[in-house]
């Protein structure tokens, strides 16, 4: 790459703040605490994939008209004394590395003992068209004004990315993950408890929210294929246009409207289903709802289609067109056609009403 004869990097000490916590940790005794702050800078060639990683600390990363990379990296070291403290912060040492085909942040740390502690937080603006991957094992990651791919994970805090032109891949571990303004490439947010968040995402390929614990919720997205779920929360999706949308929810309810796309799935294990496409959507949209505690309830595209294939266990039915049966009319279930067309409705619930519209 063409960064790799413009490998050097400078260092500036710039002062240092200690201070007393008055706190008692774990029995050992009062802690002291000392910061130091480094500067470093590196120059990147445009598309450069820079690759920052802190076990515990924070990344706060803006893109922009530069040609380099500059970075402010906040060490904080805790001790049972001052000096201490200070000895151990004094011992980090950061500095750029090529590795695989990336430029690396790199921290060299002393081994600690304890009640020792080490946190390392980055604040960085880069080249707007850098590739960035950033890691934490304990803190909050923020991204923003990239045209490039960014990857981010924590295991502990929020990651969030706004503004970026590329693929965006998001995970928390233990928090949330939001993404908005996104153009072009793939998205994938994950979380294991957060809620999960995308607004303002055109031009995508595909686009796919998780948490396990939390909501999943999606605004004014374009993309290929939509899916949207969450094992423990509410499943929300509004001004969406894909050719297939998915959306799933184990507990708690689904939620989509002004839907434009040619095949949906929606389905709540327990909660309610309620769908409405926009009037220009396909009228021959192919779509499968369920729930297994609630009501669905429907309203398609304007000159709808095709069968219909109705059903619950405990509830009522009513459709708001006119229906061709062909086979079954009853309170709890109905199959037949609207019009004559290729779409497909099929909605059943095992406890709840069906509304189509």
């Amino acid at each position: 790459m063409h960064g790799r004869r413009l490998v050097t990097w400078s260092v500036i000490s710039a002062g240092a703040l200690a201070t007393m916590g008055g706190c008692v940790v774990d029995g050992w005794g009062p802690q002291f605490k000392f910061e130091r702050t480094v500067e470093l800078q590196q120059v990147l060639a445009p598309g450069t994939t820079l690759a920052v990683e802190t076990a515990s600390g924070s990344i706060d990363a803006t893109g922009g008209p530069t040609d380099r990379a500059q970075v402010v990296a906040t060490i904080t070291a805790r001790a049972g004394s001052e000096e201490a403290a200070q000895e151990l912060a004094e011992k980090v040492e950061i500095h750029f590395q090529e590795a695989a085909g990336k430029v690396v942040l790199k921290a060299e740390k002393p081994a600690l003992v304890s009640p020792q502690s080490l946190s390392i937080s980055y604040r960085m603006d880069v080249p707007r068209a850098t590739n960035l991957e950033c890691h934490s094992a304990s803190g909050s990651i923020a991204v923003r004004d990239l045209d490039g791919k960014v990857n981010a994970h924590t295991a502990s805090g929020s990651v969030e990315a706004v503004r970026i032109k590329g693929s965006v891949r998001l995970a928390s571990s233990s928090g949330s993950a939001h993404a908005e303004q996104v153009e072009g490439g793939d998205v994938r947010l994950d979380s294991a408890s957060g809620s999960v968040r995308l607004a303002n995402a055109s031009g995508l390929g595909s686009c796919a929210l998780h948490t396990a614990s939390g909501s999943a919720a999606a605004r004014e997205v374009k993309a290929g294929s939509i899916k949207l779920s969450s094992a423990s929360g509410p499943v929300t999706l509004t001004d969406a246009q894909a050719q297939s949308i998915d959306l799933h929810s184990s507990s708690g309810g689904v939620k989509a409207e002004a839907l434009h796309c040619s095949r949906l799935k929606a389905e709540s294990v327990s909660g309610g289903v309620s769908v409405a496409w926009v009037p220009t959507a396909p009228p021959n949209v192919v779509a499968e709802l369920g729930s297994g505690s609630g009501s669905i309830n429907a309203a398609l595209p304007q000159g709808f289609a095709g069968q219909v294939d109705l059903s619950t266990a405990s509830g009522a039915i009513h459709i708001d067109q006119p229906v061709t049966v062909q086979g079954t009319l009853g309170r709890r279930r109905v199959t037949g056609t609207i019009g004559e067309g290729s779409g497909r409705l099929s909605a059943h619930t095992a406890s709840g009403s069906i509304h189509v519209h």
